[in-house]
């Protein structure tokens, strides 16, 4: 569920990928999406590869493995991810935790 999370930045992709004032129109889904999402892993990397803009052998060698880690460090906000049922979960679960070591 993590990659889907990641997929909420358009903006954030682009610089990840390489190619901050890319032109090329991403498909990045809408919110309420993400969370039936089959293959959010593949769908961010597709999207990291468009979003470079590269062709030929420069897009063999772009590796959406590496970059898909840097698109965490370019979103603004993950607030917007509070309406998400599994983001609710996580939050929780991570709040139980923290209060465990307290």
């Amino acid at each position: 569920m993590t990659e889907a999370w990641l997929l909420i930045e358009e903006v954030a992709i682009r610089i990840a990928a390489g190619n901050p004032r890319g032109r090329l129109g991403l498909s990045v889904p809408k919110l309420h999406e993400l969370e039936a999402l089959a293959d959010p892993k593949q769908e961010l990397f597709s999207l990291l590869r468009q979003a470079s803009e590269l062709k030929g052998r420069r897009l063999k060698r772009f590796s959406p493995d590496k970059e898909r880690h840097r698109v965490a460090e370019f979103i603004k906000d993950f607030g917007v991810l509070r309406r998400l049922s599994a983001f609710q979960s996580f939050e929780a679960d991570v709040r139980i935790w923290a209060e465990s070591l307290a």
